[in-house]
């Protein structure tokens, strides 16, 4: 498949704010909204929270386009997706016991009982992404059929009843609106549709426009985000949720900047191994930020992005270095 300079980007951009979130996120769990720890990380996180949207937008520009049976679209993407899984589930797992677990204090049933409940929807938090695009490749040769009969009009109608379920599916707006059930537009194939949507009709918008309301979208996400939780009396991140309207709106408006932008027809070879090695970096980089975090000795307005720049670099070290082993490629993501 040829690269797009612009989903490159976009790719880019995603991995580098998903370890940005997870850089910033445990100072949130502090109730000192007033503090410049809290209203920091709550400003990255704000501008950073629609990259896993982004990253399933960014599938549907690529698979919606498959011309491929069903079985052919199963074998090869799930082998690309299955082993990392298992890999990775169960490295995470090894090191949750070792970090965390004192087997003096602990027998086999609470062992087993703890694998079980990790299993359920990831041996580590950020894991959840894989359960969720497993199911969401399941359903994509569907998705295929469907939108490859629809006209761009028909198109749009879906996109507007997703956004529409968006706010009905949502438990801070669900409390206001009538109990329609919008369950067939809801969910995270939204952005797959979205994604195909945007690369096969390009939305011509004046950049400064595309860019200002990607900024109003994140700017309601900060202000929001700190009035719930004031509200509240502790964090609340109903604003973060990823299925939020003003974080898919975010993720829309900035896929339509960057598709607007004018880029070289090919990265330089920094970016492109960047790039190339995305997955493995979001599938390790956990692992190295929880010691490059605790180790630097700055201040949290350098710490955050530090961290952040150091864990991206460690990981993709690590991510070219695990393909280069024995059957390395086939797991490291």
């Amino acid at each position: 498949m040829a690269r797009t300079s612009y989903i490159s980007v976009l790719r880019i951009v995603a991995i580098f704010l998903v370890i940005l979130i997870h850089s910033s996120s445990g100072y949130l769990n502090s109730n000192e909204f007033e503090s410049f720890d809290w209203s920091y990380a709550n400003w990255l996180n704000s501008f950073s929270r629609f990259a896993v949207p982004l990253f399933v937008i960014i599938s549907g520009a690529l698979l919606l386009q498959k011309d491929e049976s069903t079985g052919q679209f199963y074998r090869k993407r799930l082998l690309k997706i299955v082993p990392p899984f298992l890999f990775w589930t169960i490295v995470y797992l090894l090191y949750y016991f070792i970090r965390y677990i004192d087997f003096d204090y602990i027998g086999f049933p609470q062992v087993i009982n703890i694998v079980l409940i990790r299993l359920k929807s990831g041996t580590n938090a950020h894991l959840w992404y894989l359960y969720m695009i497993l199911g969401l490749y399941l359903a994509v040769p569907f998705i295929c059929k469907i939108v490859g009969n629809c006209s761009k009009r028909e198109l749009e109608i879906f996109l507007g009843l997703w956004f529409a379920a968006l706010f009905f599916t949502n438990k801070w707006f669900n409390s206001y609106l009538p109990n329609f059930d919008l369950t067939f537009f809801s969910g995270y194939a939204g952005y797959l549709v979205l994604g195909h949507y945007l690369r096969n009709y390009p939305i011509q918008m004046v950049k400064l426009s595309s860019f200002t309301f990607f900024l109003i979208c994140c700017l309601i996400t900060v202000s929001g985000t700190s009035h719930l939780s004031v509200s509240r009396g502790e964090f609340d991140p109903t604003l973060y949720n990823y299925l939020s309207p003003n974080i898919a709106l975010s993720a829309g408006f900035l896929f339509i900047f960057v598709q607007g932008l004018k880029l070289p027809e090919q990265l330089n070879a920094f970016w492109e191994f960047i790039d190339i090695h995305s997955f493995g970096i979001y599938l390790c980089h956990i692992l190295l930020l929880n010691y490059i975090h605790p180790l630097l000795p700055l201040s949290t307005l350098w710490k955050i992005p530090a961290a952040t720049v150091l864990t991206l670099l460690a990981s993709a070290l690590l991510t070219y270095l695990l393909r280069k082993v024995p059957y390395g490629k086939y797991v490291s993501g």
